[in-house]
């Protein structure tokens, strides 16, 4: 039998909970690569203190590469702005880039969690099928048996084997985030320095 034929075979032991896992699993590995993909290129974010004075004296917002070039383009295509709440205007555009750091973080996590808790379901299902064989025919009809028993294993092991990989790169992915929200809080520190020297000279006028 094929590798195909061998994995759809194992696909109906485990019952009508496959399907839900199924689609449980798609959506996770979807968000998983999604995500890597996305940190991936926001590390390859270049933008640098001197980069964005540059960039404000001259009025031009940068190519939006990552939560940096993205709040000093929202900052700088902000119109209507004033030396004297520039920081306060700064400070807003930080805080809008905040959420996109960590989303789908949360809903990985989740799933992750969600998997194991549908292959016990499934285990439930396969053992209430096993004691309804037991219950009509005794245990003398060892295939019926063994189908319920296959299902409540297989639904388990399917459960536990995409939960371990999807916590696993939840985790990663919050140790990459908060390296990433650290360098947008340290970027913003230097240029909120930087505003606020604009905003003091400003005042003294």
């Amino acid at each position: 039998m094929s590798l195909l034929g061998t994995a759809w075979q194992f696909f109906l032991a485990g019952g009508p909970v496959m399907w839900p896992l199924l689609a449980l699993s798609l959506w996770l590995w979807s968000l998983m690569l999604y995500k890597f993909l996305w940190v991936a290129r926001v590390r390859r974010e270049g933008l640098e203190l001197d980069d964005a004075v540059d960039d404000l004296l001259a009025g031009q917002a940068p190519p939006v590469a990552g939560p940096k070039s993205a709040a000093l383009a929202h900052f700088i295509n902000d119109n209507g702005r004033e030396p004297r709440v520039d920081t306060r205007l700064w400070e807003a555009a930080v805080r809008r880039q905040e959420p996109g750091l960590w989303r789908h973080v949360d809903a990985i996590l989740v799933l992750a969690a969600v998997a194991p808790l549908l292959g016990l379901l499934g285990t439930v299902s396969g053992m209430i099928e096993t004691f309804a064989v037991i219950g009509e025919y005794g245990t003398g009809n060892a295939q019926a048996l063994a189908g319920g028993i296959r299902e409540a294993l297989v639904t388990t092991e399917t459960g536990l084997l995409i939960a371990i990989p999807g916590i696993f790169a939840g985790w990663v992915l919050k140790r990459q985030v908060r390296k990433l929200q650290q360098g947008l809080l340290g970027f913003a520190g230097a240029v909120h320095n930087w505003l606020k020297s604009r905003e003091e000279a400003a005042w003294s006028i």
